[in-house]
């Protein structure tokens, strides 16, 4: 933040500062960083100061050039709530990325260049040049974008402790925004790569632990003296008292994809601030953390990220994120409640564990469309999804939405030098309004009215909108599938057979790409299949399940199908921007002999997921001389019984599918479902029950 910041920082100030007793929660304001990328080759552009210049008669000095040309800088003023900086920060993105495309240009949030690009001349300031001219060649691919929270806290004397009771909570939220996977055009097989090149240098990491503000002054003079930073008055630690704002700067953290994660962050920086500088006024100066385990707890974040193992650097014991990010809401939920943010930061947290973290998105992008599309996907984060009326006479970003929610033809139609050619189908789909059609023969009027309401719907080919007519031969093909489906390899004595493949769905761009399968000696390729601890037939179970065949992939009716119970789906606002799971299973039920019973799995009321953002739709292919195969929909307390134990007033709906496409959806979360067994019919043929089911939920680590 600059000098500008600063004078506003003294007029919005609350009395006294973060601890006990002080009044109003401290203000808070955070600096984002942003590459700057060229449009056709999605590479980054030295076009920072550019930028920075055309925007800077917007946005004034909450806009700047950063340590090269490759970047750009927003600043948000300081915020007495976090709706206020959620409102700036949004704003700040929007109009940036409208001078971006104004320039020809468009902004990327990922803390690494996806794809590199020009040399990253450094910027034209001294302590820039100071740097290159101190580290030399460690300096050349020093490209990286951070995001900084400033918490009010002019009493110096406690900022310096409130450092020591952060340094162990730090690895953490490099995990919670970590979003570097990628760097120069490779995966680096780390979730934060911008960590790992930062910590190369000695006086990037966490701070040392101090005894007093003199202490740390200190220790920034001695490495000054040693080589080991530029400047004593400015050291680079990821956490410092600001030498020029009444702040306590907060500088470890990836930026994020999408400003909500930026603005959770803030807020949970602001809680650890407020009750640790509570704790120092108590007289507790923070715990002893060793350098050597802080710097374990540091690899292990910037490597494995969320959900990930990572070590406790109080204690050294390995827990998983989700375990430590608990432990972290509860030691800071007093300051969250009296700021009215544990509702905001929970849920943050209830996101991460739902779809991970930016490094996740990032490579289920890449998995749907190649690097280009992770830098399309990150840039469409900058636009607000519903804008305000632009402030500026910039020309609107081609990945602006327009007023009618149409997708830009600017960007979609055309190809560009050295890019994928997009399939017509999909550019199609890009160039129509978001509520016009999907599939190719209508979308259901009422968009899942049905399954919103209630949990659960029945649904037929009408409700879906699929003309079977049309789709006739593509049907025909699709039910072909099923006569050639191997026996289930984890339960082949239970008349089930199966294949299963995976999707992804970018619901910007309305693109929906398989993910190739692995390959396998019995079935060719196998596909991993995740219920976590929903099935109690296989805990915790990668099961390996031989893939659909790849003829169906470009099957008319299978992908009606799919986008139709997309459409179902998506309304539910989690889903609508982020990637999309698509898990679709071809199972058939098969019995040839009286007493043989073929059962579904689990055999019993059942969730497959059971987070709020989790559907299963199911839609009958065939059904010949069986009985039995009722489908029952019940509480989500029934889940793990049998219908038949169950109160009459547990079960919302009983019926069997008979006709083709028949079907229904589920909201996990709110239901438990469950097909009963099939056993042979009277006509003295085989007899089978043949279901297409699709998996629908935010594409998460693990899938």
């Amino acid at each position: 933040m600059g000098d500008g910041t600063a004078r506003r920082e003294g007029a919005r100030r609350p009395a006294g500062g973060a601890g006990r007793g002080r009044g109003l929660s401290p203000t808070v304001g955070v600096e984002e960083e942003y590459f700057v990328v060229d449009p056709g080759t999605r590479a980054v552009v030295a076009a920072g100061p550019r930028l920075a210049a055309r925007a800077a008669g917007v946005l004034g000095d909450l806009v700047a050039g950063e340590f090269t040309d490759l970047q750009v800088e927003v600043r948000t003023p300081p915020c007495a709530t976090m709706a206020e900086l959620s409102a700036q920060l949004t704003l700040l993105r929007g109009e940036l990325a409208s001078c971006a495309g104004a320039g020809n240009l468009l902004l990327s949030p990922s803390a690494t260049p996806v794809i590199g690009g020009d040399v990253a001349p450094v910027g034209d300031h001294p302590r820039y040049r100071e740097g290159v001219e101190l580290f030399r060649t460690m300096m050349d691919d020093f490209t990286i974008c951070a995001l900084h929270v400033h918490v009010f806290l002019p009493d110096r004397e406690v900022a310096a402790l409130v450092g020591n009771h952060l340094r162990p909570w730090l690895p953490l939220l490099v995990e919670m925004s970590a979003n570097s996977p990628f760097c120069g055009g490779r995966d680096t097989g780390y979730a934060s790569w911008r960590s790992v090149l930062r910590l190369r240098f000695p006086a990037l990491g966490p701070p040392p632990r101090v005894e007093s503000f003199d202490d740390y002054r200190r220790a920034a003079a001695e490495m000054a003296t040693a080589g080991g930073m530029s400047f004593a008055e400015l050291p680079f630690w990821d956490v410092r008292p600001h030498p020029r704002l009444p702040t306590l700067e907060v500088r470890c953290m990836d930026v994020p994809a999408e400003a909500a994660d930026s603005v959770a962050l803030a807020a949970v920086v602001r809680g650890l601030v407020v009750t640790c500088a509570r704790m120092v006024e108590d007289g507790d100066k923070g715990p002893r953390a060793s350098g050597e385990l802080m710097r374990s707890a540091y690899w292990y974040a910037t490597r494995d990220g969320w959900p990930g193992p990572g070590a406790d650097a109080l204690t050294g014991r390995v827990l998983p994120a989700p375990d430590r990010a608990r432990r972290l809401v509860e030691h800071i939920g007093a300051a969250l409640a009296e700021s009215g943010d544990l509702e905001r930061v929970t849920g943050f947290v209830d996101r991460l564990t739902a779809r991970g973290s930016g490094a996740h998105r990032q490579r289920a992008a890449h998995r749907a469309g190649g690097l280009p599309a992770v830098v399309d996907d990150l840039a469409s984060c900058m636009i607000p999804e519903h804008p305000a009326a632009p402030a500026s006479s910039a020309r609107r970003n081609p990945l602006r939405r327009d007023s009618d929610r149409r997708a830009s033809v600017e960007r979609a139609g055309s190809k560009r030098p050295g890019e994928a050619p997009v399939r017509t189908g999909v550019r199609e789909r890009m160039e129509k309004p978001m509520d016009e059609p999907r599939n190719p023969l209508g979308r259901s009027p009422e968009r899942g009215a049905r399954m919103r309401r209630d949990g659960h719907a029945r649904l037929s080919a009408a409700d879906l909108g699929i003309d079977t007519v049309a789709l006739a031969e593509d049907f025909a093909r699709l039910a072909d599938a099923y006569r050639e489906l191997p026996r289930d390899p984890y339960a082949r004595e239970t008349n089930r057979f199966r294949r299963y493949s995976h999707a992804v769905y970018l619901p910007w761009t309305g693109a929906l790409s398989y993910i190739p399968g692995s390959p396998d000696e019995e079935f060719g390729t196998v596909t991993e299949y995740w219920q976590d601890e929903h099935n109690p037939e296989y805990p915790r179970v990668r099961r390996r399940l031989p893939d659909i065949p790849q003829a169906l992939h470009g099957n008319r009716l299978l992908e009606a199908l799919v986008r139709a119970d997309l459409d179902h789906a998506l309304w539910l606002e989690d889903l609508q921007r982020v990637p999309v799971y698509v898990g679709i299973h071809l199972m058939t039920l098969g019995v040839r002999d009286r007493g043989q019973e073929a059962v579904s799995s689990p055999n019993c009321l059942h969730q497959d997921g059971g987070s709020p953002a989790t559907f299963t739709f199911a839609h009958l292919v065939g059904r010949r001389n069986v009985e039995g195969g009722e489908n029952v929909i019940a509480t989500p307390q029934s889940a793990g019984r049998q219908p038949g134990n169950l109160p009459e007033d547990a079960i919302h709906a009983r019926f069997v599918l008979t006709e083709p496409l028949d079907g229904y959806g589920v909201h996990d979360h709110r239901v438990s479902h469950y097909v009963g067994p099939v056993r042979l019919g009277d006509d003295g043929d085989d007899g089978r029950r043949d279901i297409l089911i699709v998996g629908i939920a935010p594409y998460t680590p693990g899938l």
